[in-house]
């Protein structure tokens, strides 16, 4: 009993000595209290800067301020005043753009869109692009479903960070067009996008041959030296080098080819990247980029109509090459199996009248009637078979019908239950 009553008069019982310890809180804050008096007795040493403390009023005065701004200017809304000074340059971002599960339709590259990322909201030209592990290919539309790589032009943006793209002019009920996060700030990026060229054999000598109308120059032709071609018939070649200056070029293949034949060059083409960037200050006066489709219809201008653009049916001339004739000198050297073997029909007996006895022809004419009977029974053996699938099939796919709008109410009854579980109770 002594114990606990020396234990509460060394707790409760004020004395000079208990006043002067403090707790870890309060040592902290002294500690904080100490440090900003230090501050503002150093600063109030150097009378010739001008600084304001934090929680005093500023006022601040803007030169060119747009007169949207004191047109439509709302006292209850606050405006940020600040700056970026580390996201001050302009640069390629590498950005990782998902298109947005409710926006309708699949976005397009070219096609000017608006990316909000951090305190900033720009117009920019996207390339999409797909890496896959050896190159970037470019991509003319979004995966409908999938994430893909995308480069934009504009200024420095911390990798990692959030942003949302959405079009201007807005023609759906849901805006934002995709979401994504940014890679990477790079200086310069190589997309490429496939080409297939197509030449034709003008001049043939063994295996050599002289392909023309693939390039236009001579200086073409001298920036695919060395790469691989293939024929339709499937014969593989390599560009030599150039021959006059009209585009022509000399080619070896594996094989003699045919003037009838068709050359391939499958290559990848680098797309240039543009570098448009359209900073959006204002949503009052907004100068934007239109889309080729918006620029068409404001216009009335149709969409070029280009014959080489149309699917065209394919139409492949049967080759009838020329029997295989073996000089009687080399048949004489083959083997028997390898012998060509010449076996003399009689053509007479197809060509010969059959008359018929009375007893062949009752036989015949039975024959001819059982058969007609068995396949007038296989034939509607067939018809109600093909009934009973109908009705099975409509059958099914009532009951499907009903399970499907039986799955559907328990489906609402459980969301709308649990809707209300975590509302909570209303006052």
């Amino acid at each position: 009993m002594q114990k606990l009553k020396s234990k509460f008069d060394k707790l409760y019982d004020s004395d000079e000595d208990g006043a002067d310890k403090k707790d870890f809180y309060q040592q902290q804050k002294d500690e904080l209290q100490s440090y900003v008096d230090n501050t503002r007795q150093a600063m109030e040493e150097l009378a010739d800067i001008n600084y304001r403390w934090s929680g005093e009023y500023v006022k601040i005065v803007i030169e060119d301020m747009p007169y949207e701004f004191i047109d439509k200017f709302n006292p209850a809304t606050p405006v940020v005043v600040g700056g970026i000074p580390n996201e001050e340059g302009l640069s390629l971002i590498n950005i990782r753009i998902k298109r947005h599960r409710w926006y309708p339709r699949i976005l397009k590259t070219g096609d000017p869109i608006v990316i909000s990322v951090g305190w900033r909201r720009f117009q920019t030209i996207p390339t999409y692009y797909m890496n896959d592990r050896i190159k970037n290919r470019m991509l003319k539309y979004t995966p409908e479903h999938m994430h893909c790589s995308a480069v934009v032009y504009g200024p420095y943006v911390q990798p990692g960070t959030g942003f949302c793209a959405y079009f201007l002019k807005r023609a759906h009920n849901f805006g934002i067009a995709g979401t994504g996060s940014v890679l990477e700030n790079t200086p310069s990026i190589d997309i490429v996008k496939k080409v297939k060229l197509t030449g034709f054999p003008e001049k043939i000598h063994k295996n050599t041959a002289y392909v023309g109308k693939m390039f236009n120059s001579s200086l073409e032709v001298a920036k695919f030296e060395g790469a691989s071609i293939k024929t339709v018939s499937g014969i593989r070649g390599q560009v030599k080098k150039a021959s006059g200056d009209n585009g022509v070029f000399r080619a070896t293949f594996e094989d003699r080819v045919k003037m009838s034949d068709i050359v391939f060059l499958r290559a990848f083409h680098t797309i240039p990247i543009k570098k448009f960037y359209n900073p959006i200050t204002s949503l009052l006066s907004v100068t934007a980029m239109r889309s080729i489709a918006d620029i068409r219809r404001a216009k009335n201008v149709p969409v070029p109509n280009k014959a080489d653009s149309h699917y065209k049916p394919i139409a492949r001339e049967v080759k009838r090459f020329n029997p295989l004739k073996i000089p009687q000198s080399l048949q004489a050297e083959l083997p028997f199996k390898s012998k060509p073997k010449i076996v003399k029909t009689n053509t007479n007996a197809k060509s010969r009248a059959v008359v018929m006895s009375k007893h062949d022809k009752r036989v015949a004419t039975l024959l001819g009637q059982i058969n007609l009977l068995n396949k007038d029974k296989t034939k509607k053996q067939r018809e109600k078979v093909q009934k009973q699938k109908e009705e099975y099939t409509k059958k099914r796919m009532a009951e499907e019908a009903e399970a499907d709008a039986r799955r559907k109410r328990k489906r609402k009854t459980y969301f709308r239950i649990e809707g209300q579980n975590q509302r909570g109770p209303r006052d």
